[in-house]
């Protein structure tokens, strides 16, 4: 496999960008529909492509010209790509119905003005022993991708009809970008057939109606990039159409990065080209993770506010901390529930301690970096507004939150508020857990049932961490815990282990197997639980495992402390 080359790929791209006489096309304009799957074809593949534009698509017989010049100049490619977006009319005559792609100059009811489908197919020369695969996204009054499929005898087909305000996620060529930039992360080869079909799965994920034709051909695909690029549960994050997904991704991608190309490419990517901009900003922050802003900075640039820090110096905001009995709790679930790394259902024997009401605040965090020093969270350098609602902390790394509570621990034995051997952690997995499900392995602090209503998760559609206790009191714990369920996920100080995919320490629950100490080899990775703005129901409950490398720093990911039962509360 190391030593064969990649496939060659000519690509044909045809997509009015304006119409003067037809609606705009929102994700045809500018290219914008296009431009994932030609960054994919030309960084990734060994790709000659050419793209058809407005200035020479002004009459049908100009389009055709070009199209012949097109598929001539690419003859010595092995697999010819042609792809079509825009506006598609169907016209009755009395031999059957035509089908014409609109061109910036058409009008509407004219089909002589239009690049009628079957001249287009001839133009192509089908039929003469080079795999064609045609990726089309069509607009239409009614669906025309079955009627244009058959336009291309002898070719592949994926044709989809798309409103012209559709999201271009759900359309033919992003679906092919994706699926491209998966296998170019995976270095092996796909089959023609089983890389359309993987498309066709995404865009009815996306909720399109795709049509798909193949034909009789042993037609496969390489990459440029030959051998394992990327772990799987990697690549289903990159390729999600999901942007919290993503955001997993940026994660990963930053691990591997010292040592893999494709993962600093890849990186990059998300940086200047994901459509998100959350997931834009994190992949940038974490291609540069070594120049986190000083507290000095922020301050000299008033994005800090003067009043705030000096609050932090004089009254430092602390974490308000809730007891939590211990005793005989519930963890874990059984089959068909979760996954294999939080089964079984089990019971372990926890002693008292106690969990911080809300997970740390931005000025609870701001008085630690008053009193110690050390990098700010890279995102306060852009966002004065993050005080106004005192939001909670995120970007910190699991370093950065030990950090932190050793801070608070030596604060507090100098303040009496903490009695003197006992100290400030992260709580490990089981107590956070315990608290999740009071104990009794419910799935969410207030019972088995999920309600978007009750926390801040994908369903419940605000997109974004909003402050501490919006969803309070109908979400806490039995002890009056907020939010341990969706906004921000939570670190634990409990070892995942050192694989990003499965985990070395899972259920039952051993607290005696090395999981409770904290690893001394690079790469580490631990536990992060509840969930994030992003989660999916399914995911955010008391019972999912997750992880992230003890360097990371997430845009969705902050933490609460917790303490044994002795000493004072700190209120």
């Amino acid at each position: 496999m190391a030593t064969r080359p990649p496939v060659s790929i000519g690509a044909i791209f045809i997509a009015p960008t304006t119409y003067r006489n037809l609606p705009a096309i929102g994700w045809a304009a500018h290219g914008d529909v296009q431009a994932e799957l030609l960054w994919q074809l030309g960084q990734r593949f060994d790709s000659k492509i050419i793209v058809i534009g407005d200035r020479r698509l002004g009459s049908p017989a100009a389009a055709r010209r070009a199209v012949d010049d097109a598929r001539k100049a690419l003859d010595g490619r092995a697999v010819l790509l042609v792809c079509l977006a825009g506006h598609v009319v169907e016209f009755a005559r009395r031999d059957g119905l035509i089908t014409a792609l609109a061109l910036p100059g058409s009008v509407s009811g004219r089909p002589t003005s239009m690049l009628r489908i079957d001249e287009l197919s001839a133009a192509l020369r089908l039929g003469e022993g080079k795999p064609v695969i045609v990726c089309a996204d069509l607009v239409s009054p009614r669906d025309t991708a079955g009627t244009v499929a058959p336009a291309f005898t002898g070719a592949f087909v994926l044709a989809s009809r798309s409103a012209a305000d559709a999201w271009p996620e759900s359309t033919c060529h992003d679906a092919l970008a994706a699926v491209l930039g998966g296998l170019a992360a995976s270095g092996t080869e796909q089959s023609v057939p089983q890389l359309l079909d993987v498309a066709q799965q995404r865009i009815v994920a996306a909720g399109g109606r795709p049509h798909l034709t193949v034909c009789a051909s042993p037609a496969v695909v390489r990459s440029r990039f030959i051998g394992e690029q990327l772990p799987d549960y990697v690549r289903e994050d990159l390729s999600s159409p999901d942007p919290g997904s993503r955001l997993d991704a940026v994660t990963e991608l930053a691990a591997l990065a010292p040592s893999t190309p494709f993962a600093r490419d890849s990186l990059l990517r998300l940086a200047t080209r994901d459509r998100a901009e959350a997931v834009r900003g994190y992949a940038d922050t974490m291609s540069r993770q070594d120049r986190q802003p000083s507290l000095r900075q922020l301050l000299t640039g008033g994005v800090v506010p003067c009043d705030i820090h000096e609050a932090a110096l004089k009254e430092p905001a602390v974490p308000e901390l809730l007891p939590h009995g211990g005793g005989d709790v519930v963890l874990g679930v059984d089959a068909p529930d979760g996954q294999d790394d939080c089964r079984p259902r089990h019971s372990v024997r926890l002693q008292p301690y106690r969990l911080a009401r809300t997970v740390v605040t931005n000025r609870q965090y701001l008085a630690f970096l008053a009193a110690e020093g050390g990098p700010c969270p890279d995102h306060w350098q852009a966002d004065n507004s993050l005080w106004l609602d005192d939001l909670p902390v995120v970007m910190v790394s699991w370093l950065d939150a030990s950090r932190y509570c050793a801070w608070l621990t030596r604060h507090w034995h100098h303040t009496g508020a903490l009695a003197p051997g006992q100290r400030i952690t992260l709580p490990s997995e089981a107590e956070w857990e315990a608290a999740a499900s009071n104990g009794y392995g419910q799935r969410h602090p207030w019972g088995d049932i999920a309600d978007p209503r009750r926390a801040n998760i994908r369903a419940t559609g605000i997109g974004a961490v909003v402050a501490s206790g919006q969803f309070s009191p109908q979400s806490d714990n039995e002890p009056g815990c907020q939010d341990l369920i969706g906004n921000v996920w939570e670190w634990t100080r409990s070892l995942w282990g050192h694989s990003g995919h499965q985990p070395t320490f899972g259920y039952p629950y051993q607290p005696d197997d090395g999981r409770e100490a904290a690893s001394t080899r690079p790469g580490g990775r631990y536990v992060i639980r509840g969930g994030a703005f992003y989660y999916a129901t399914e995911c955010a409950n008391s019972f999912t495992r997750n992880r992230m490398l003890a360097t990371d720093r997430h845009p969705a990911g902050g933490f609460r402390v917790a303490s044994t039962s002795a000493g004072k509360k700190k209120s």
